[in-house]
């Protein structure tokens, strides 16, 4: 039992909870104060990061969210996984000499002695939730050695042969061969570890290629027999209770890879091609641990910043995030919903999945098998009082049209639409077949945003650029001492240069002027030179701050915006 009745004054000082809130929790764990802080993690997920600094406050130690924070692969190799789980520990980095572990009791003496003496070097413990601490080992001890091995167990037992006929029974078999399961676990826990967005497995004449995209870019993994193929897709298509015999036409489902204490979620899909069917594998679970940042923490310039909160202070109208998929709009969205989220404001959303959980707003989810689409919800949203209404995305005319009528009739509509520009939204609405004279007034500006990879800060080193390329970018008398940055490589970002990512963006806020020429039907080319005109700039003023600042490279910016 834990006594630890800081925990209790620090929780009813910190006014989460009210005193009748409390008291049951505290009756019901008998006064454990960790079985406490289990129940109100169970209660309220949401708030688990908050309830777990308060448990680190209340016995004097620091405390680290591990969904967001990285790891040393070379200390964890050197920590054998067999006392990691026993002592619920994780190494994070060193410092002066001493490891950062994370543990599940920091206050374990004998087993952070145990710890110490396999580094050889003092060790000092933060707190981590339990079961993060049991995911992180499962993800983080998952070794690129061991995957290989599993490739060679796996490519030992060539399934089926080219133009073999095969029937669902030796399908079934195979897809739960040891061998298939242990290399598909391996390959999603690896995934996972490498922070990858998606997985691609792609069927060749002879090979099958499996690649992670990282920070935006495929990284290839590995290749393996086309032999093994139908065994491998067989068991995904298990994993995600689709049909295993269907081969001719794209499916769509979802699968789970179980955690302690957690599921890592994936979006399954699959398309005929003609060496077999291509899958890709969209990683869930890592975005809905993320926690949502505030729009300090965007990365957004003084001028993004001021647009957007001039957008959630106004009480109705519509606005747009463009980008291709995979640019951070639900990111940028939840933002702004995070800063909309009062107690006097009715936030409804309809997405396409639920990337992010927000409590204090109502999250729908589509649902095609009732026929709940956008436009559905959307239709029935206007009968629930919203204040807010946030629209995973704009596909057609109907969703369109609702989400604009819904802007004229008192509405704040956010949503997403796939459009090249900021600007470019607007001609795709019309495109869409809304009348002009709707646009207008309803819309109240677009963002058009892209991620570039962030140059990883433990490699970070500066450099003097050609004056030839500075001559080309600028208009500079030639005495300012320009620098740029770039990562050398290292063991934290695999050899890169870079981790993680952050957005650029460019904003289209409409004045008088603009919504006029919109409403009587002007074409693009005026509405553009109207926007320039009052201030727009496009992604490539936004990105060069951002190269200048240190944060992203020249090549990054050239990747994804083009110069305008």
């Amino acid at each position: 039992m834990t006594p630890n009745p800081e925990f209790w004054k620090l929780l009813i000082a910190s006014e989460r909870l009210s005193r009748e809130e409390i008291e049951p929790v505290f009756r019901e764990s008998g006064g454990d104060a960790f079985e406490g802080l289990r129940r109100l993690v169970k209660e309220y997920p949401h708030d688990k990061d908050k309830y777990c600094r308060l448990w680190g406050d209340s016995i004097g130690f620091g405390t680290v969210d591990l969904d967001t924070t990285l790891f040393a692969s070379d200390l964890v190799a050197r920590l054998p996984v067999e006392i990691a789980r026993r002592v619920q520990a994780i190494p994070l980095y060193e410092f002066g000499g001493t490891v950062t572990v994370a543990c599940a009791d920091p206050l374990d003496k004998p087993g952070l002695q145990e710890v110490s003496a396999q580094f050889r070097q003092p060790v000092s413990p933060v707190f981590a939730w339990p079961d993060d601490i049991g995911a992180s080992i499962e993800i983080h001890y998952q070794s690129e050695d061991e995957v290989q091995d599993r490739i060679r167990r796996f490519l030992e037992k060539p399934f089926f042969r080219d133009g073999q006929a095969v029937t669902l029974e030796q399908l079934q078999q195979s897809a739960g061969d040891q061998a298939v399961v242990e290399f598909v676990h391996a390959i999603l826990l690896l995934a996972a570890k490498r922070r990858a967005s998606d997985i691609h497995i792609e069927p060749g004449e002879t090979k099958v290629r499996i690649r992670f995209r990282i920070d935006g870019v495929l990284k290839p993994v590995a290749s393996v027999s086309s032999q093994v193929h139908l065994a491998l897709v067989s068991r995904l298509k298990i994993l995600a209770n689709l049909d295993i015999i269907e081969k001719r036409k794209p499916q769509d489902g979802r699968l789970s890879l179980e955690l302690p204490g957690r599921n890592l979620d994936f979006r399954f899909s699959s398309v005929p091609s003609i060496y077999g069917e291509k899958i890709v594998l969209r990683i869930l679970g890592q975005i809905q641990k993320v926690s949502i940042p505030s729009l300090e923490n965007l990365t957004l310039s003084l001028r993004q910043k001021k647009s957007l909160e001039k957008v959630i202070s106004h009480p109705n109208g519509v606005f747009l995030l463009t980008g291709p998929t995979g640019s951070g709009k639900t990111t940028t969205l939840y933002a702004m919903l995070k800063e909309l989220n009062r107690d006097g404001v009715n936030i409804m959303t309809i997405e396409d999945p639920v990337e992010y959980r927000l409590g204090g707003i109502n999250q729908i989810q589509v649902n095609h098998a009732v026929d709940l689409d956008f436009a559905t919800a959307l239709r029935s949203f206007l009968r629930q009082d919203p204040d807010v209404i946030l629209v995973g995305e704009i596909r057609d005319r109907e969703t369109a049209r609702i989400a604009l009528q819904a802007a004229l009739t008192g509405h704040l509509v956010l949503s997403t639409l796939h459009a090249n520009s900021a600007i470019h939204a607007v001609t795709r609405l019309l495109d869409f077949g809304i009348e002009p004279y709707l646009v207008g007034p309803a819309l109240i500006g677009t963002m058009g945003q892209r991620l570039v990879r962030r140059i990883c800060d433990r490699c970070k080193e500066s450099y003097a650029p050609p004056r030839e390329l500075l001559d080309e970018l600028f208009e500079w008398d030639g005495n300012a001492d320009v620098r740029f940055w770039r990562g050398a490589g290292c063991p934290a970002c695999a050899g890169t240069g870079y981790a993680g990512r952050i957005g650029i963006h460019e904003t289209f806020l409409l004045d008088d002027g603009v919504r006029e020429m919109i409403s009587r039907g002007a074409p693009h080319s005026e509405v553009e030179i109207a926007a320039r005109r009052s201030g727009f700039v496009g992604l490539r003023w936004d990105g060069m701050k951002k190269v200048l600042r240190g944060w992203t490279t020249l090549e990054e910016l050239d990747r994804v915006a083009l110069d305008d």
